[in-house]
């Protein structure tokens, strides 16, 4: 899905619950909802087969899962993700050839010592070009007034950003500029 033909005011937003943050950004990205805890968590277990202690889920069974699951659920979609080096700025993004931004935040103090002190959520580009930010944790998307802004703002805070791509435009999506 092309995050550049989704219509503003029929965005798919889910709401936080638990841990599960990184389950409403993949599906809040991809504008519906794919996936359950369920399949997060038959996700983890495909990648390691410890039920209790397994290191790509809260042991809680709450969610907090980390990005190899979101990899492999974006996978199973037929997307590629692509780690954004927070050295570069923003305008080292080849917009057009991104399906949707995916954020990896600190979370608040008291959040940080329950969550390992992590949250996700996504952000999309619409057909009129404007950027939402569809943080579940937000009452509704929230238009994003200057994109670059707002990625340097989340790269400087330490903050990281993975790029959403169709598997074919994965190793284009960064401008490489040379080193002097």
């Amino acid at each position: 899905m092309s995050s550049s033909r989704i219509p503003e005011c029929n965005l798919y937003h889910e709401k936080q619950e638990k841990q599960m943050c990184l389950l409403h950004a993949i599906n809040n990205l991809l504008q519906k909802r794919v996936f359950n805890k369920e399949d997060l968590d038959k996700i983890c277990l495909m990648l390691n087969d410890k039920y209790w202690f397994n290191p790509h889920r809260s042991m809680l069974g709450l969610g907090n899962y980390d990005v190899n699951v979101l990899m492999t659920a974006l996978l199973e979609q037929n997307l590629s993700v692509t780690w954004f080096d927070n050295r570069l700025r923003a305008d080292s993004i080849v917009t057009n050839k991104i399906v949707g931004y995916i954020f990896n935040t600190q979370a608040s103090l008291l959040w940080y010592y329950l969550t390992k002190g992590r949250h996700w959520f996504a952000v999309l580009k619409t057909s009129d070009g404007k950027y939402y930010n569809l943080d579940s944790k937000l009452p509704r998307p929230k238009l994003i007034e200057d994109f670059h802004d707002f990625v340097n703002d989340h790269l400087d805070k330490g903050n990281e950003l993975l790029l959403v791509t169709k598997p074919e435009d994965a190793d284009s999506c960064i401008i490489k500029r040379n080193s002097k």
